[in-house]
C-alpha cells in the first residue's frame, strides 16, 4: 500500500475511526478518504488472493 492508503486503512480498519474522523485527522476530504480505503482494500485483496 502507498503510505497515504496505509494511514487511512489502519485508521479505518484497525482503529475503527469513521470516515469523517479520518478526514479531519489526516486533513483530506471525505471522498479522498473513501477512495483511499477502497483502493487499499482492493490492493490487499489482490495481494492476498494468492494465499487462498
Amino acid at each position: 500500500l502507498s503510505p497515504e492508503q496505509r494511514v487511512c486503512w489502519v485508521l479505518r480498519e484497525m482503529q475503527g475511526l469513521s470516515y469523517e474522523s479520518i478526514a479531519g485527522t489526516v486533513g483530506i476530504s471525505l471522498q479522498a478518504v473513501r477512495g483511499r480505503v477502497f483502493r487499499a482494500r482492493r490492493s490487499l485483496t489482490e495481494e492476498m488472493s494468492a494465499w487462498r
